[in-house]
C-alpha cells in the first residue's frame, strides 16, 4: 500500500510538471493546473467522472484561496504558492484516475463527448472575439488588486491606493495571480485567460447543477443553451470577473446541497467528503464573492421549508443542517480574513489616496446600503427585460423560458425544486422593484445595483429554458406520429439557435469595441517600454487606454480610475490648462494621449511640446523637450491620405478623427455591422485632420443629427469658417476649398449643445 501511494505521488508530480512546463510556455493552459488538484481532490466526492470534472474547478479555486490566506496571514507570503499547488496535485493524485478515465463505458463517453463539445461550442464563440478585459472602472479596480497582490506576494499588502481594495476578497484575483506566476503573462492578458476560462466554469456548473436537481439531459441542454440566453450575451457588455465566476459557484453548491438533502448516496464516494468539500466550497464562494453565498443560502432556505411544510423533515433537522450548511464556511471566511471584519486591523496598512476610501463600505455598506445608484432606473429595467426576453428575435426561448416552469408545475415534474428556484426569482424581481420605488433597506440582498441584482438570475435562465425545451419536445412526440414530431423538433431547433445568431454575432462583437486597449495601443506600450522605465506619464483617464500604461509597462501614470482621475485638486483638464498657459503639468516626462472619448486636447500639447509618435490617433508627447521643429513631419506620416474619400467607420479611418470622437465603444461598433459608418462626435469640438496625396477643391460630407430639432454648428476647414443650420435627419453638406498636396488639412466641427452628432463619410473633388 505505501509503495502505490508513492507512485501515485510520484506519477502525481510527473504530470503536475507537466503541466507546469506547457503553462510557461502557453499561458492558457495555466488554469488546467487548478483543474487537476480539483479533479484529484474530486474522487473522494463523485463516482460520476462528468460530475467530477463539473466540480474540479471550484474544489481547485477554494483549496487555491484557502491556501493563498493561510500564506498572506502567517507571513509567509505567495512565493511559494506555485510550489504548494505542486505538491497537493501529488498527494492528491490516484492512478486509479487514469483507469477510470480510459475504461468508460460507452454512454459515459457519450455523455463526456456531449459535455466536451458543448463547452467548446459555447466558449468557443466568445473566445473569437474577446479582448482583453481593460475597460471600466470594475475592470481596473480588479487589476489593481492583482498588482499589489503581485508587488508584495501577498493578499494583505503594506500600501494600497485605496482601503477596500486591501479588503476585498481576493479568489479570483489569486487566480489571476497563480497564471502570472506560473506564466509571467501581463496581468490584462492573464485577465483575460481567466476570463475565457470562466465561460468554461459556468458551462460546467450549469450542467452539475441541471443534472442533479433534475436529470442529466436537463444539465445537457442547459449548458447547450447558454448559446441562446440572451443575458449570457448581455453579460458580456458588463462583465463582472469575480461575480461571474461566484455564478458558477452557486450552481456547484446548490448541487452539493441538492445531493446531500436528498441522500443520493449512490453518487457519492463518501458522505463525509461531501461534508468536508461542501465547507471547503461554500469559504471558496465567499472568497470570490460574497453575493453569490447568500443567494444560495436563500435558496436552500427556501428548498428547506419545503422540506418541512411536506412532513419529510423536522424543523429542528432542517435549521441543524442550515447551520451546518452556512456557519463553518463563514467561520473560515471570517478567521481567514479579519481585515474584512475588523477594517481597523489594518492601521498599519499605507492608504496612498485615504481621500477615495470608502472605509465604511467594508462593514456598514455591505450589511445594509441606503443609497441609490443613478443607473438604477426604469429604462434601465425594461432594457434588462428585453435583453432576457425577445432581444435579438429571440421569441422561441422566450416562450420556452416562461412554459418551463409553469408546465413543469402542471405535471407535477420537480414541483419542489422549480418553487425553491422561482421564489428565488420573484424576491430578486421584488429587490429590484425595491430599488426602483421605495428603496427601502434590505440587509445584505440590497446592497448591489438594480442592475447587478438582477444579473444573479443570469444562471437560472438556461435551466428553465431547457426545461421548457424538453416539456415541448414530450409533448409533440406525444401528439404527432414519430417522423413528423421529428421534422417539427428539427426545425424547432433551428429556429432557436439561427434565427438569434445575427444579432448575438453583433452582439458579442460590438460588445469587445467596449475595451479600450487595442492593437494600436499595444504597439505604443511596447514602444514605450522598450524606451522608457520609471517615468510619470500624463493621460487623459477618460474612456481611453491611458490608464492601464502601468499594467503593460514599467512606468507609472498620474491620472487613474482609483484616485478618481485626480491628483491631489488636479484633473486631466485642469493640466490642459497649464500647458496652454506654458507650464509644463505635474512635472511629468511624457503625454500619451488615446483621442477615443473627448480626452485631452493633442493639438494644444502638438504646439509646445515634441511629438515623439503619432500612431493610429494616439500621441505621445515629449514633455522636457520643447522642440518642435520635427512634429510636422512626424504627424504628416501617420496621417497621409491617398483615398478621396474619409469612412467615417473609425476602425478603419480612425486615426483622421484625432479630437472629440468616441472610438471604443459598443454602440458605435454595433452600427457599423448594420453598415452605419458614421464618426460620432460626442465633445463640443471635433477636429478631423488629413495630409492628401493630391490637391483636391472641394469637401463633400454628411452630418446626421439624431432627434427632432435644428441645431447650428460652426464647420472650419483650414480657418475658412462656414456656419451652418443642421435639420432633423441626413445632412450633405459641400465646401469650395483648395486643398493643396503634401498639406496638412484641419476640419473643425463646433456645436454648443451636449448632443450627439453624426459624421462621414468625408469626399474630397
Amino acid at each position: 500500500m505505501k509503495s502505490r501511494y508513492l507512485w501515485n505521488v510520484l506519477l502525481g508530480m510527473l504530470l503536475s510538471l507537466l503541466l507546469f512546463s506547457i503553462s510557461k510556455i502557453a499561458v492558457y493552459i495555466a488554469p488546467l493546473m487548478i483543474l487537476f488538484l480539483g479533479f484529484n481532490v474530486s474522487r473522494f466526492l463523485f463516482r460520476d467522472v462528468s460530475y467530477r470534472i463539473a466540480i474540479s474547478p471550484a474544489i481547485g479555486m477554494s483549496l487555491l484561496s484557502i491556501v493563498s490566506y493561510i500564506l498572506s496571514l502567517s507571513g509567509i507570503g505567495l512565493k511559494p504558492l506555485v510550489y504548494v499547488v505542486l505538491i497537493l496535485s501529488a498527494v492528491s493524485f490516484d492512478i486509479g484516475d487514469v483507469y477510470i478515465l480510459t475504461n468508460l463505458n460507452q454512454q459515459e463517453k457519450v455523455l463526456l463527448g456531449k459535455l466536451i463539445l458543448t463547452v467548446i461550442a459555447v466558449v468557443g464563440v466568445r473566445a473569437i472575439v474577446f479582448k482583453m478585459p481593460t475597460d471600466n472602472v470594475d475592470n481596473y479596480f480588479h487589476a489593481t488588486k492583482i498588482l499589489y497582490t503581485l508587488r508584495y506576494m501577498t493578499i494583505f499588502p503594506p500600501k494600497v491606493p485605496v482601503f477596500n481594495l486591501f479588503t476585498y476578497p481576493a479568489g479570483y484575483h489569486i487566480l489571476v495571480s497563480f497564471v502570472i506566476m506560473v506564466s509571467q503573462d501581463l496581468i490584462p492578458h492573464a485577465m483575460l485567460v481567466v476570463r475565457i476560462w470562466s465561460w468554461v466554469f459556468i458551462t460546467l456548473g450549469t450542467y452539475l447543477f441541471g443534472a442533479i436537481w433534475f436529470e442529466k439531459r436537463v444539465g445537457l441542454y442547459s449548458a447547450m443553451l447558454i448559446l441562446v440566453t440572451n443575458i449570457y450575451t448581455y453579460y458580456l457588455l458588463v462583465f463582472i470577473n469575480p461575480n461571474f465566476i461566484g455564478f458558477y459557484f452557486f450552481l456547484v453548491l446548490l448541487a452539493l446541497f441538492y445531493v446531500e438533502i436528498n441522500e443520493m448516496y449512490s453518487e457519492l464516494v463518501s458522505p463525509l467528503g461531501l461534508w468536508v468539500l461542501m465547507i471547503i466550497i461554500g469559504a471558496g464562494v465567499l472568497f470570490v464573492h460574497p453575493y453569490e453565498f447568500q443567494n444560495w443560502v436563500f435558496v436552500i432556505s427556501v428548498y428547506l421549508l419545503l422540506k418541512v411544510l411536506s412532513g419529510e423533515v423536522s424543523i429542528k433537522t432542517a435549521f441543524l443542517r442550515g447551520m451546518i450548511y452556512v456557519v463553518p464556511p463563514i467561520l473560515i471566511y471570517a478567521i481567514l480574513n479579519p481585515y474584512f471584519w475588523r477594517p481597523e486591523l489594518a492601521s498599519g496598512v499605507v492608504i496612498e489616496y485615504p481621500w477615495a476610501s470608502y472605509v465604511g463600505v467594508v462593514v456598514k455598506h455591505l450589511s445594509v446600503f441606503t443609497g441609490k445608484n443613478p443607473m438604477d432606473t426604469w429604462s434601465k429595467f425594461w432594457l434588462l427585460i428585453k435583453w432576457v426576453t425577445v432581444r435579438n428575435y429571440n421569441y422561441l426561448a422566450t416562450f420556452l423560458l416562461f412554459i418551463g416552469g409553469i408546465w413543469a408545475l402542471h405535471k407535477r415534474n420537480h414541483v419542489r425544486e422549480v418553487v425553491s428556484l422561482g421564489v428565488f426569482v420573484f424576491f430578486v424581481l421584488l429587490l429590484v422593484l425595491n430599488r426602483l420605488t421605495y428603496n427601502i433597506p434590505v440587509p445584505f440582498f440590497g446592497t448591489a445595483a438594480m442592475e447587478r441584482i438582477f444579473l444573479w438570475l443570469s444562471p437560472l435562465f438556461p435551466v428553465f429554458i431547457s426545461l421548457g425545451l424538453i416539456l415541448l419536445i414530450e409533448w409533440l412526440m406525444e401528439n404527432f406520429n414519430s417522423n413528423y414530431s421529428r421534422v417539427i423538433v428539427i426545425l424547432m431547433l433551428l429556429l432557436l439557435y439561427i434565427v438569434p445568431s445575427v444579432g448575438i454575432a453583433h452582439d458579442l462583437i460590438a460588445d469587445e469595441a467596449n475595451f479600450y486597449v487595442d492593437h494600436s495601443n499595444l504597439e505604443d506600450f511596447d514602444w514605450l517600454d522598450a524606451r522608457f522605465s520609471n517615468v510619470t506619464i500624463l493621460n487623459s483617464c477618460y474612456r481611453d487606454s491611458g490608464s492601464w500604461i502601468q499594467f503593460f509597462t514599467s512606468n507609472r501614470v498620474i491620472f487613474s480610475h482609483l484616485n478618481r482621475c485626480r491628483f491631489g485638486q488636479v484633473t486631466p483638464l485642469d493640466a490642459e490648462k497649464m500647458v496652454r498657459i506654458g507650464l509644463r503639468p505635474l512635472n511629468a516626462t511624457l503625454a500619451y494621449i488615446d483621442t477615443n472619448y473627448p480626452s485631452l486636447d493633442p493639438l494644444v500639447f502638438y504646439r509646445d511640446y515634441k511629438l515623439l509618435r503619432f500612431n493610429n490617433g494616439n500621441w505621445i508627447f515629449d514633455l522636457r523637450s520643447r522642440d518642435t521643429k520635427n512634429n510636422l513631419e512626424v504627424l504628416s506620416s501617420g496621417l497621409r491620405l491617398c483615398n478621396n474619400v474619409i469612412s467615417g467607420n473609425t476602425d478603419v479611418d480612425g486615426q483622421y478623427y484625432v479630437y472629440g470622437f468616441r472610438k471604443k465603444y459598443f454602440w458605435i461598433e454595433y452600427l457599423y455591422l448594420q453598415g452605419l459608418n458614421y464618426a460620432w462626435l460626442e465633445g463640443d469640438r471635433g477636429v478631423i485632420m488629413f495630409v492628401p496625396c493630391e490637391s483636391y477643391s472641394r469637401v463633400s460630407l454628411y452630418i446626421v443629427l439624431p432627434g427632432d430639432r435644428y441645431l447650428n454648428v460652426t464647420i472650419s476647414i483650414n480657418g475658412d469658417i462656414h456656419r451652418v443650420q443642421l435639420s432633423p435627419g441626413v445632412n450633405p453638406l459641400s465646401f469650395n476649398v483648395a486643398l493643396i498636396q503634401g498639406s496638412l488639412v484641419t476640419i473643425e466641427i463646433y456645436k454648443n449643445c451636449d448632443c450627439l452628432l453624426l459624421v462621414g463619410p468625408i469626399r474630397l473633388e
